[in-house]
């Protein structure tokens, strides 16, 4: 990578779904001379998978996918979700559409320099870039990683995929977490997570910081501090509190209209953007909410992904 300080510096936040990073990333807006950028390489791929009509064709679990997205989309609700983000849209022009996104447009869009910006903080999925790391912008560049036990992950996930929103809930029992999402990587999200920070570690950025989300929102006062230390920027109190008012992210968060916009109206990233701060654990690390029922899927999975998220938080930031 390119060492040239001169030009504003890249921080990428790799992580796995749910594990608090969109707080995360709130956070960093605040932030002095930061530029913040929402998953624009998962929008990549939603694009050359789910979006893209010649993906999946005959697949059983991607027909039964994209029924379901087209019993979605013809909600009333959702209808006035989309009537509002392309109103929103047409106000923040920080905001592209979400067919703009492919992997080479987006490694010389994160290669343009901001005016008046010192630091543009990237937060993203590690399985949307493991295999084209290609596309990462020849820039200065940090890279960081958020981990999150794997019960937490898996068990928030499917709640997030069965009651994202109030007018359409799916089972708990019946919704199959591997099998009706079949464009992600689900069993391997922790083994893709770690091959990446090794990958990373060894050949881009021999410093990488990993933080666990547990430690970051039970002690931030200690973390963050260590965390910006480690990345050569200034820490302040006021970075630990920020402002809850929406319009922040609507007005500056680059990235596409659907992931900046249009998220924040559902439970994936709505209460995430409307944060003040990090709130603490409700439950103790490694445990969910007794009424997220461990069904053999997420057994499966929670206890594949456990030896990947136990080496990497042994290297974690203490």
């Amino acid at each position: 990578m390119t060492t040239n300080d001169a030009r504003p510096l890249r921080v990428f936040q790799w992580i796995v779904p749910r594990s608090g990073s969109t707080v995360f990333t709130k956070c960093m807006s605040f932030v002095d001379d930061t530029e913040v950028w929402m998953e624009p390489y998962y929008t990549c791929v939603m694009n050359e998978t789910v979006k893209n009509p010649e993906w999946g064709v005959g697949i059983p679990a991607m027909d039964k996918m994209r029924a379901l997205i087209a019993q979605f989309e013809h909600h009333e609700e959702f209808v006035a979700m989309k009537e509002k983000e392309v109103e929103m849209a047409n106000k923040y022009k920080n905001v592209f559409q979400p067919s703009d996104f492919n992997y080479p447009w987006l490694k010389k869009q994160l290669e343009i320099d901001p005016k008046d910006k010192k630091v543009v903080f990237i937060k993203d999925q590690s399985f949307a870039i493991n295999d084209r790391l290609e596309y990462l912008p020849d820039v200065p560049t940090r890279h960081t990683f958020l981990i999150r036990h794997p019960q937490e992950v898996y068990t928030s996930l499917k709640h997030i995929c069965t009651n994202n929103v109030d007018f359409l809930t799916l089972p708990w029992d019946e919704f199959h977490l591997g099998n009706d999402l079949p464009y992600l990587p689900i069993k391997d999200l922790f083994k893709i997570h770690r091959d990446h920070w090794k990958f990373v570690k060894e050949n881009l950025d021999p410093d990488t910081v990993i933080i666990d989300s547990f430690d970051l929102t039970s002690k931030p006062e200690a973390i963050l501090p260590k965390y910006l230390k480690n990345l050569g920027i200034p820490f302040k109190e006021s970075y630990l509190q920020w402002e809850g008012d929406p319009e922040l992210v609507f007005s500056s968060w680059r990235g596409s209209s659907e992931a900046v916009l249009t998220a924040p109206q559902t439970k994936v990233t709505g209460r995430a953007v409307e944060s003040t701060r990090f709130d603490p654990p409700k439950y103790p690390r490694g445990t969910s909410r007794p009424e997220w029922k461990i069904t053999d899927e997420l057994k499966e999975y929670i206890e594949g992904a456990m030896p990947y998220y136990e080496e990497m938080y042994a290297n974690r930031l203490i």
